[in-house]
């Protein structure tokens, strides 16, 4: 039995329904989320600032490498607001994922959300991914002068010269 279902696009009705994307309800005691959508790149600041016009908060921006399954780095922005209605407390979750191809760049949503900046420069530290429009993009955990993403699954695998990918021979073996 799946999680989701797909709605029409009338039947949502959140802070970026304009757009024309499809968004899926999705089960929020199994998945933590009420909506999940896929985007292209370019959607995602306009799709930031309908959240941010409508007071949600950035809640999260993160990467995965699905390289090994689906060829793509995918960049995952979940956007949170809270509120009280009446006696009750209420959330409502929204999951963003665009596909990145390897080397692709995607816009920064520092202009939209200041609380981006951190968590792109992870995003760039540990799996690469450049962000266009970021006032700062450099590393914020490994050292500046670091030639490997660590959260690649490539990193620290052999190739068949016993070369190891993601990272310098001096760094790799502590010289």
């Amino acid at each position: 039995m799946s999680d989701e279902v797909t709605v029409t696009e009338a039947a949502y009705q959140g802070p970026a329904a304009d757009l024309g994307l499809a968004f899926v309800a999705a089960d929020f005691a199994l998945t933590g989320f009420h909506w999940r959508v896929a985007a292209q790149p370019a959607e995602l600041p306009g799709l930031a600032e309908r959240f941010r016009r409508a007071r949600y908060s950035l809640e999260m921006q993160t990467a995965e490498d699905r390289r090994p399954d689906l060829g793509v780095l995918r960049l995952v922005t979940t956007f949170a607001r809270f509120a009280v209605v009446g006696d009750r407390a209420g959330v409502d979750r929204h999951m963003v994922v665009v596909d990145l191809e390897p080397g692709a760049t995607a816009p920064s949503l520092c202009g939209h959300y200041p609380a981006a900046n951190w968590m792109e420069r992870e995003i760039f530290d540990m799996f690469g991914v450049h962000f266009t429009g970021h006032p700062d993009l450099k590393r914020i955990l490994l050292p500046d002068d670091s030639d490997f993403h660590a959260l690649l699954k490539d990193f620290g695998r052999m190739d068949g010269t016993g070369t190891e990918h993601g990272a310098s021979a001096e760094a790799a073996h502590g010289d």
